[in-house]
């Protein structure tokens, strides 16, 4: 059920003098040839200016860092976003190799708003529709909550977006709660920064050609290592060698291969 303030119901006007957090459920299916899917919760924050989109457990992980532990993380999905509130031009912070990056892009959506609509928990919802991305999107907004954000890039309809998912069901977006920040909590260390690693600005271009680096050239930070003075354990192995770094690269690049399935496929590489 969505958690809503009294005023968004009544049709009150929203305002950006307020901050917000919008919390989604997302699921996700990383082999597009598979039935199954994962889910992970999202965090959408809106501020008067600027809207940040990132994982809800980097809240928990954030807060563990402050109180001085030491954390290493990854998430399967690249889906941390900043940008102006409305704007299709977005600030993209991605990890590879340990290493934290930012890049920008301009993701023009042209939506196609239809007459059908349908009702989910008091909310009144219409359809709209897009191709973006490689990929065909299906959207429920609600004109309700009259502002323009969405879910990760998704944004620029006459409402906020409460689902939104592709045509083969790979990607799934749908809105658990709304609840205004009381207490303001800083998330630039989760977005503008890794936990406080900060990121080095790149172009699209670059960002693949670390993604086929890292593909070609496997666990390469650790052939300059001296040996002894690493560890790594991985397809429940201790690898403390190079030879045993390359005995796994075969099944690390099939890994990299059967879980690759990017939510633009009009970006992505070609392993």
């Amino acid at each position: 059920m969505y958690k809503c303030f009294f005023f968004f119901i009544f049709l009150i006007q929203y305002s950006y003098s307020q901050n917000y957090r919008i919390i989604y459920d997302f699921s996700y299916k990383l082999d597009s040839l598979k039935d199954s899917s994962d889910n992970m919760e999202m965090v959408l924050d809106l501020r008067r200016d600027y809207s940040r989109f990132y994982y809800k457990k980097l809240i928990k992980l954030d807060s563990l860092v402050r109180r001085g532990s030491i954390i290493s993380y990854g998430f399967p999905i690249q889906q941390v976003i900043k940008r102006r509130i409305s704007s299709f031009k977005n600030e993209n912070f991605v990890n590879v190799q340990d290493k934290y990056y930012n890049f920008p892009s301009t993701d023009e959506m042209k939506w196609k708003i239809l007459s059908e609509t349908k009702f989910s928990n008091n909310f009144k919802l219409q359809k709209a529709e897009t191709t973006w991305g490689g990929r065909k999107w299906i959207a429920w907004f609600s004109l309700q909550v009259p502002f323009s954000e969405g879910p990760y890039k998704f944004n620029r309809l006459p409402g906020l977006i409460f689902e939104v998912k592709d045509s083969k069901d790979n990607f799934n977006y749908k809105l658990i709660s709304i609840n205004e920040i009381v207490s303001e909590y800083d998330s630039s260390n989760v977005v503008e920064s890794s936990l406080g690693l900060s990121p080095i600005l790149i172009t699209l271009r670059q960002y693949q050609k670390l993604l086929i680096n890292n593909y070609n050239n496997p666990f390469s930070e650790y052939y300059t290592m001296k040996e002894g003075t690493w560890g790594l354990t991985i397809f429940d192995k201790h690898i403390t060698n190079v030879e045993g770094l390359k005995s796994i690269k075969k099944d690390y690049q099939r890994q990299i291969i059967n879980n690759y399935n990017p939510i633009e496929l009009d970006k992505a590489v070609k392993y």
